[in-house]
């Protein structure tokens, strides 16, 4: 696709609009609409398509209004933009019937007309004869009441040479002068803004320096008070490529990223992708496929903000294709669909006596980093006792959420929360909760020390984990310090065992008894081979790839270790792989950026490793890299000596 096209003397953008999302209006339609119109195929919106480009669909209102950007002939003699007005708006279902296009004017009219007029009868566009494209809207309280757009500096624009992002916003009932956007605009080309629904970032293109090539996705965030930027932000090489991605698109809760890419492994020169936002970060892109992608370019998508169609522009060759670029629609499929509110019921039981728990329970639900605390409400009879003990809490499909029960008196009670696959909205889940009252037992006589070390060197292991398993086969994790020493409770002769496991060693589980003789509790642990030299696929779960302090290099030791992963990916060629980079506790820079530093190193940790495995002679499609900054340490010490061995990237089994 040419992405940038040559306008005198001027590199211009082929502009994607971004659809700004209002929020969804009764989605559960979709699964109606979707058996009414299963054999709905890609429509050529053929009223609003001439055999110039017309590109970048702005549906808004639902589809009462669709804002596009136009290379037609018309009163200026670049692209400007236009729009359209559907008569049937009213009705989802229904084929749009979109009214002749006009060159883009405010306030938009019920009926368009030439003769349409703002506050005070004076016209108010913001198209030039200079290049005007890619326009992004700010709504509230159902007002536009902010415009951003991709053009050039000109007589009446101030701006960089290249390419510049604008704004126009709608103050005391009028429209302000238009603006360059000076935070964010450089002095390369800056394009394709999309405005967030809540007006607090703004995601462009640009090839600046500091990205991954061509051009990149990258974000600004701004403070609602001040109205100020930040600097921006690229949105790193998970999303980003060495080649090129535009139109970038964010759903209506900000869940999933929609943009364009020319990126090898597609169906045609550009295609869109979608990537999911997991709490942290963006997730590795999919392809969208067909019908969305053709051998041609596709690009541009928005989906309305009913969440019932997607817009989007294509070159395909189509039975109905004008020429050019043509803007065309499709039904949203299940991938594209946000998640969904999920109501959670549940009733605290007593698994000996069925009856609701006595006591305040306390519910911990958790998410990645996120967390959720409440408390049960219980009702009571006048005479005190507990006749109901519940909770009540709004979660989201498409998630896996662990769940932790716990009360005085009683065994905490985990479980998973698996909605990964609820595709209805506002759906509610009633469950009952069976908690284990805790039965007494010996008081705790003492307390023996205890320490793991390796069996060769007998250094401390203190990234080892140790778990005491009693007598009534509860497991129990004990603390290691620094020097990996712990403490093991026992009661007066107590049978017990200790599992002792540490990266790069045998497991090893012992049994011991209480009696005065037991006055310390030495675990020796024994180094294993290197673990891939079995060529068994489960080895790769085993290994580790270490890194030097605040490096991302890989290692020549550490290369030996790929090449047997790779010997046995090539045994397994079915086998895909998640490729996790970790950063230590130690800090850098800035308090308040060392998660974002340390992620950043972590993700550059992961893709040198995936790099690695490419020229080894894995597939890239089989390879997938995810970063976690400093949030998942083997051991937890602050220090860069003592927690070397969080300065790593391991492998998981991908689907």
């Amino acid at each position: 696709m040419n992405i940038l096209k040559n306008v005198g003397s001027i590199w211009k953008i082929l502009v994607c609009l971004f659809s700004y999302s209002i929020f969804a209006q009764d989605i559960s339609r979709i699964y109606y609409y979707k058996n009414v119109l299963e054999d709905t195929t890609i429509q050529n919106q053929l009223r609003l398509n001439t055999q110039w480009d017309e590109y970048a669909p702005l549906p808004i209102f639902g589809e009462k209004y669709m804002i596009f950007q136009s290379q037609r002939p018309g009163p200026y003699e670049e692209h400007s933009l236009w729009y359209s007005f559907n008569k049937n708006y009213h009705d989802p279902t229904s084929e749009p019937e979109w009214s002749d296009p006009l060159p883009l004017v405010f306030p938009l009219d019920n009926q368009p007309t030439k003769t349409m007029k703002v506050l005070n009868q004076e016209e108010f566009t913001i198209n030039s004869d200079s290049f005007v494209g890619h326009p992004s809207v700010l709504i509230e309280n159902n007002q536009i009441k902010e415009i951003y757009f991709t053009s050039t500096r000109n007589g009446q624009l101030e701006g960089y040479d290249r390419l510049n992002i604008y704004v126009a916003k709608f103050i005391n009932g009028r429209w302000s002068k238009v603006e360059h956007l000076n935070e964010i605009n450089s002095n390369f080309d800056d394009l394709m803004p999309f405005i967030t629904k809540d007006g607090k970032k703004l995601f462009f293109v640009s090839n600046r320096p500091g990205g991954y090539g061509g051009y990149d996705i990258w974000y600004a965030e701004r403070d609602l008070n001040t109205g100020k930027w930040s600097k921006p932000v690229n949105l790193g090489p998970t999303v980003n490529t060495p080649y090129d991605e535009i139109t970038p698109f964010l759903t209506i809760n900000q869940q999933k990223l929609i943009f364009a890419s020319n990126r090898p492994g597609g169906l045609g020169q550009f295609d869109l992708y979608v990537s999911n936002f997991n709490g942290l970060d963006f997730d590795q892109p999919l392809n969208l496929g067909e019908p969305f992608n053709s051998p041609q370019n596709d690009e541009a998508l928005k989906i309305t903000d009913n969440s019932l169609w997607t817009y989007f522009a294509s070159d395909r060759i189509h039975v109905n294709a004008k020429g050019g670029y043509d803007i065309y629609r499709f039904l949203i499929p299940k991938e594209l669909i946000e998640f969904y509110k999920i109501i959670l019921k549940g009733k605290i039981i007593n698994a000996e006596t069925q009856e609701p728990v006595s006591v305040e329970a306390t519910i911990l639900i958790e998410f990645g980093l996120q967390n959720l605390v409440l408390k049960s409400d219980r009702r009571f009879k006048n005479d005190g006792k507990t006749i109901e003990n519940t909770f009540k809490v709004e979660l989201f499909s498409g998630r896996i959420y662990r769940l932790n029960i716990s009360a005085p008196g009683f065994y905490p009670l985990e479980t998973l929360l698996d909605y990964k696959d609820i595709s209805t909205q506002t759906k509610t889940d009633e469950r009952i909760f069976y908690l284990q009252p805790i039965k007494p037992i010996e008081p705790i006589i003492r307390y023996i020390p205890g320490i793991v070390i390796d069996e060769e060197t007998r250094l401390p292991l203190p990234g080892s984990q140790i778990i005491k398993i009693g007598s009534d086969d509860k497991a129990l994790e004990l603390k290691l310090d620094s020097m990996a020493q712990f403490s093991v409770p026992v009661r007066k002769n107590e049978q017990f065992q200790i599992k002792a496991t540490s990266p790069g060693y045998e497991t090893k589980t012992e049994t011991f008894k209480e009696s005065k003789d037991l006055e310390k509790i030495i675990i020796k642990l024994k180094k294993i081979k290197e673990p891939c030299q079995e060529m068994q696929p489960e080895c790769i779960w085993n290994t580790r790839i270490f890194f030097d302090l605040d490096s991302a290099v890989v290692k020549p030791s550490e290369i030996e270790k790929l090449k047997l992963i790779s010997e046995i990916l090539k045994k397994y060629s079915k086998i895909k792989i998640e490729i996790q980079g970790h950063t230590d506790l130690s800090y850098r820079g800035p308090k308040q950026k060392s998660y974002e530093y340390n992620l950043r190193l972590s993700i550059e940790r992961a893709n040198n490793v995936k790099k690695a495995l490419i020229e080894l002679g894995i597939e890239e499609s089989r390879l997938i890299i995810k970063g976690y900054s400093y949030t998942k340490p083997l051991v937890e010490v602050p220090d860069p000596i003592r927690g070397a061995i969080n300065r790593r990237v391991e492998f998981k089994e991908s689907q």
